[in-house]
């Protein structure tokens, strides 16, 4: 993203029924569950499978002199958040980062998240499932490079057989230009790395990838490819026996421009959708699209309370009948406001009737969304609060 992601401290649950309003501050729900002094950097939400909330975030604290960046997770219980374990990092003395959740067949929380030691760029990927009771060893589905890779992006799925599938880039491809987007398979012990590339062509760049995966086992995935400041949002389809299926052309806007952030999510019925940021006019501009199995089409246009203002970090899940969610925040860091729409079937639907903010002078960014087994839309984000930024989260 253009703009680094500030530091946030305290968890808490703010609820609001209803789809309007939300002026003023809200009471705050449960205990705060970060470690005092401790403040994090990233919000992923879904469900379990009985359909409760589960949050996961980064949190920076001190060891041996140094910071880190630790993942912890937790479940609301309908009345206080109750933690899942400890901190999730493979190892305590390193960065956890690029965190995203999904939840499997089975309704089971799935997180994703890279780790560094501080000292050169990302060098593991991990992927873990919560079975109700612990969380499974990230070391499984590790993905590691020694190599300072500056070019790194990675997205994760979880199949119909309750599996992870990974898209990768990969700036070191034998014969490629540039990065390429490669699909990793896992083969019920390591992963298969050597998948043919997405790109339409590996004298191309690509990069930022998204992947999804439907109830009915069909895995996509989106990417982008071109230059960094001249590229275009595609999204393909695995068939069986492995072969993957270009799913229309580009489907940003205006070709060959400023793109970044691509979303993917697949729900019932083959239902498709992809939302990403777009240039326009010099500001990214958040927009969705949705697959009718013969072309992509527009929801809407920009989903931007303020086309002027810079949108970023857009997160995208489906409801109950899988119709898409939207978070996101827009403005200048240091004045950032954090929004989120649904699409009912014909239109976007603000929640909360303007910017989520519990104040909405303060900045805020990072937002995180999905729907509990109720229907009932919750939002996560980061926003600053005196000194420090705390987690926010509302529930429609």
């Amino acid at each position: 993203m253009r703009n680094h992601l500030m530091a946030c401290t305290t968890l808490m649950l703010i609820s609001l029924s209803g789809l309007a309003g939300g002026a003023g501050p809200l009471p705050a729900l449960g205990m705060p569950l970060n470690v005092v002094g401790h403040s994090a950097s990233l919000t992923a939400l879904t469900t379990d499978p009985g359909g409760a909330p589960v949050l996961a975030w980064v949190e920076q604290g001190p060891s041996g002199g140094r910071n880190f960046n630790r993942l912890r997770s937790a479940r609301w219980d309908g009345q206080r958040w109750q933690p899942l374990g400890g901190v999730l990092n493979e190892n305590p003395a390193h960065n956890a980062a690029q965190l995203s959740a999904v939840r499997g067949p089975g309704g089971q929380p799935w997180l994703g998240w890279s780790e560094d030691a501080g000292t050169a760029h990302v060098d593991s990927y991990l992927i873990s499932r919560w079975d109700g009771r612990a969380w499974s060893d990230p070391s499984k589905y590790a993905v590691r490079r020694n190599l300072s890779d500056a070019g790194k992006s990675r997205a994760f799925a979880v199949t119909a057989q309750n599996e992870p599938y990974l898209t990768w880039t990969n700036i070191y491809y034998p014969g490629a230009s540039a990065g390429v987007v490669q699909p990793f398979t896992w083969q019920g012990r390591r992963w298969a790395e050597n998948a043919k590339p997405l790109n339409h062509s590996v004298a191309n760049a690509a990069f930022f990838p998204a992947a999804a995966s439907s109830p009915q086992g069909t895995v996509y995935t989106a990417w982008l490819e071109g230059r960094v400041s001249h590229s275009d949002v595609y999204v393909a389809r695995q068939e069986q026996g492995g072969t993957w299926t270009n799913l229309g052309g580009a489907l940003n806007l205006r070709p060959n421009t400023y793109t970044f952030a691509p979303q993917l999510r697949a729900g019932a019925g083959g239902a498709l959708f992809a939302a990403w940021l777009e240039d326009q006019g010099g500001v990214d501009n958040l927009f969705a699209k949705r697959w009718t199995g013969q072309t992509w089409v527009s929801l809407g246009t920009s989903l931007n309370s303020d086309p002027k203002a810079l949108a970023e970090r857009p997160n995208l899940a489906l409801d109950a009948r899988s119709q898409p969610l939207l978070a996101w925040s827009e403005g200048q860091e240091g004045g950032r406001r954090v929004y989120a729409k649904r699409w009912t079937g014909q239109r976007w639907q603000l929640l909360g009737g303007g910017p989520l903010n519990q104040d909405a002078r303060q900045d805020a960014h990072s937002a995180s969304i999905t729907a509990d087994a109720q229907g009932r839309v919750v939002v996560a984000w980061c926003e600053k609060v005196g000194p420090e930024y705390r987690v926010m989260v509302r529930r429609f």
